[in-house]
């Protein structure tokens, strides 16, 4: 339990960097996001949660 609340807490503080670095690029990203068909960024989140459950499955199992 504990190591899924530090993941959680380590997306906050990995977010935050890309906002403070690079403010204008992630405004630039958004403006995209809106034009996207709302299905398509569920399917690719989707995916991403996939990718990343996986890359932790593994890590894990290696360890």
């Amino acid at each position: 339990m504990r190591d899924l609340i530090v993941a959680f807490f380590l997306t906050f503080v990995l977010e935050g960097l890309y906002y403070a670095i690079a403010p204008e690029k992630v405004q630039a990203i958004m403006r995209e996001l809106v034009k996207l068909d709302p299905d398509m960024l569920r399917k690719t989140g989707l995916l991403v949660a996939a990718i990343g459950v996986a890359a932790v499955v593994f890590i894990r199992r290696m360890g």
